[in-house]
């Protein structure tokens, strides 16, 4: 290797490690300043020029988003939140992620408006199965529907779906089961539903909050274990 070859590889190395350098203190300031509850900083960071090279229009969309709706700026949020539904980012799974993440966000706060926005732009995806599993997770939580079970248990037996979509549909067969007064069933799917997301997922709280109220286990085996007990009295 030449002398002038290993200069050029030095330069473009500490080029590389000053743009991540850059890049972790976007990220830094803008996750301060939302901790902070510094929301006009974090948009203002959002905005920069230097921010959106860096570290790309939707990852900069996406805490913007977040600072409107923790602002409670509802007018510059609904603005906002049609404007990244509307868009078009280099990464298409990086627009799947946000109107999947989003809808099941606001349909666990049960906000129809919001939900509704989210699930028209999911079905213009052309995805057919994330357009099944959140249309059938809409009508369980909207229109309290209870005759979906056998259909979204066929889904799970076919391994139609995994990680957060599977814990999703059987979240929602719980639900359905907790609707009709079951509530052994909605136990034990709002236990293997927990089981399928990361633990700081959305819906775990949620599924804990569900199993307390309902006096059910967390844990799989001492659920097995309680149902085995009531069924030997």
């Amino acid at each position: 290797m030449s002398g002038i070859t290993a200069v050029v590889i030095f330069l473009l190395f500490a080029c590389y490690l000053g743009i991540q350098v850059l890049k972790n203190f976007q990220l830094r300031q803008m996750n301060t300043g939302l901790k902070s509850k510094d929301y006009e900083t974090v948009e203002k960071l959002a905005d920069m020029a230097m921010s959106r090279r860096l570290l790309g229009e939707y990852t900069c969309d996406l805490y913007k988003l977040r600072a409107l709706y923790l602002a409670q700026d509802t007018e510059r949020f609904e603005d906002m939140l049609h404007r990244m539904i509307a868009a078009t980012y280099k990464n298409p799974a990086d627009k799947k992620s946000f109107l999947e993440q989003y809808f099941h966000t606001f349909l666990l706060k049960e906000n129809r408006k919001y939900a509704d926005w989210l699930l028209e732009a999911i079905r213009q995806t052309g995805d057919e199965k994330l357009a099944r599993y959140t249309g059938q997770a809409y009508e369980v939580i909207f229109n309290r529907r209870t005759d979906l079970i056998a259909e979204m248990d066929a889904q799970v037996d076919a391994k139609q779906y995994y990680g957060f979509p599977l814990g999703v549909v059987l979240f929602m067969i719980a639900k359905q089961y907790e609707y009709l007064g079951d509530e052994e069933n909605a136990g034990s799917y709002y236990r293997s539903a927990k089981v399928c997301f990361h633990p700081k997922a959305l819906y775990v709280p949620v599924i804990r909050e569900n199993l307390r109220r309902l006096g059910q286990p967390e844990d799989i085996q001492e659920g097995m274990r309680a149902q085995q007990r009531r069924r030997s009295k």
